[in-house]
């Protein structure tokens, strides 16, 4: 596992105020996570430095538009790995 690409289910799914995106990098490094609305459109970016391994990332609620379904994207070294997240009352 430490070697490879790895992108989490976030926890908890469905959630309504917070919810934790986590992935492996396999090597320290840039990487982002792109939210995107059922339409394609880019609605959060979170971008940074993470460590080789383990990482985790805090999404807020107040962070996107509305509730409903979201797809969330881990782009390192130009890879990609897609989930789906889903945002309740």
């Amino acid at each position: 596992y430490p070697d490879d690409l790895i992108l989490y289910q976030n926890r908890p799914n469905p959630f309504k105020d917070e919810t934790m995106i986590r992935f492996n990098l396999p090597e320290a490094g840039s990487a982002s996570i792109n939210i995107f609305d059922t339409s394609s459109r880019l609605v959060r970016t979170i971008e940074g430095a993470f460590e080789k391994g383990y990482n985790e990332v805090t999404v807020n609620r107040n962070d996107l538009p509305s509730t409903g379904l979201y797809y969330y994207q881990l782009n390192s070294n130009n890879r990609l790995h897609t989930r789906k997240m889903v945002i309740i009352e």
